[in-house]
Order: C-alpha cells, then structure tokens, then sequence
C-alpha cells in the first residue's frame, strides 16, 4: 500500500516536472499566444502496485471535445534528435509520466504536434541533453 502511496506521488512530481518545464499540457499554456489556442491537448499519469505499472496517456481535439486513448506502444519513436523546421511557439507539448514498482521503475515522454495532433514516444537515451556537453 505504501509503495503504491509513493508511486502515485512520484508520477504526479514527475508529470509537473516534465510537463511543466517543457511547455506540456500541465502548465496551461503550452507555448501558445493564449491558452487554448492548440488544436489538441495531451494528458499522462502512471498507475502502479507492487507487481506491474502501467502509463496511459489521453488526446483531447480541442476543438471538437472528441478524446481518444494513446496506445503508447504503438506510437513512432524517436531515433534521434527530436527537433523540426521551425514553426510558431505552441506547436509542440510534451508530457512525462513515471510509473514506479517495487522493482522497477519506467518513465515515458510523448510528443505532441498541437496542430496535426501527430504523436510520437520520444527514447530519452537518443535525445540532447541540458546542460549540453
């Protein structure tokens, strides 16, 4: 029970961290001129017990309330640099969740196109780092 206590706490940090300072859909603004300017919105949280965890992410069209349910292991990957051309602020959000068991711990970030609502899992061993080196 304890485990599952801290585990909940930990995702919840995470997710503040990551989606926070990034741009994600935590902080509320995502980038954007004015919030509520993307196209869609994206929303994680792990759920873990002793024994097996699990992150679920949510889609929300903005525009049209419509939300669909992210199969994580289906979504492209990132080999590499996630950067693209460059386009207005607000085009891109991020958001991470941990999922933490008494052995193991996971942690996941998806990348969405606020625009398209194009998904993609980003392999953090294959991106930049900051402090750069």
């Amino acid at each position: 029970m304890l485990v599952a206590v801290l585990a909940a706490g930990l995702a919840v940090l995470a997710l503040a961290a990551c989606g926070r300072g990034s741009g994600g859909s935590g902080s509320g603004s995502g980038g954007a001129s004015a919030a509520g300017d993307n196209a869609f919105d994206l929303e994680c949280a792990g759920s873990a017990t002793n024994t097996s965890g699990q992150a679920y992410c949510v889609r929300t069209d903005t525009r049209t309330g419509d939300v669909l349910r992210v199969e994580i292991p289906k979504l492209a990957i990132s080999n590499g640099p996630t950067g693209a051309a460059a386009a207005p602020a607000g085009r891109y959000e991020t958001e991470c969740v941990a999922v933490n068991m008494a052995e193991r711990s996971d942690f996941y970030c998806v990348r969405l196109n606020t625009e398209s609502g194009e998904m993609m899992l980003v392999n953090l061993t294959k991106v930049g780092e900051l402090p750069g080196k």
